[in-house]
């Protein structure tokens, strides 16, 4: 196994129960996914920071998403995608008051990924900083570094 560039923030009881466990892991032929999805380093378009006014963190932009996502239907816990964007029910956006116009993701998966990536400023997937370790940039630079190497 190589670097780990993020882990999973544990809630505060399994704090005490076991250790953070890995969010992406880079290895020799691309990143690893929460322990079971791989981006090789062809599917790797960019790496990136995000920032967003819902947060900020590590973006990543996949060569061909709809064809990734396919073939790696998730869920993933720490990492938010095109497929989990939008998930909330409309009943409770609307009593919540947070649905705005434009907000919510489109049913075509063309235009799902689009409008996630105006969402997110350009990214497939993104993991919060607070999960990257290192910081953003240290962990970007890690990435370039091993992508160099072993692409």
């Amino acid at each position: 196994m190589g670097p780990v560039i993020a882990r999973r923030t544990p809630t505060w009881l399994a704090w005490f129960r076991r250790p953070r466990e890995a969010v992406l892991v880079l290895q020799e032929d691309g990143v690893l996914l929460e322990g079971r999805d791989l981006i090789s380093w062809a599917d790797l378009e960019a790496v990136g920071e995000f920032r967003t006014a819902y947060g900020a963190g590590l973006g990543i932009r996949l060569a061909d998403p709809l064809q990734w996502f396919d073939e790696h239907p998730g869920p993933w816990r720490d990492a938010a995608s095109v497929a989990s964007l939008g998930r909330m029910p409309r009943q409770v956006a609307d009593i919540l008051g947070v649905r705005e116009a434009g907000s919510e993701p489109p049913l075509d998966r063309a235009a799902r990924v689009q409008w996630a990536r105006d969402q997110t400023g350009g990214w497939d997937l993104t993991i919060p900083d607070r999960a990257v370790e290192g910081g953003v940039a240290a962990a970007l630079a890690l990435i370039d570094e091993h992508r160099r190497r072993f692409a």
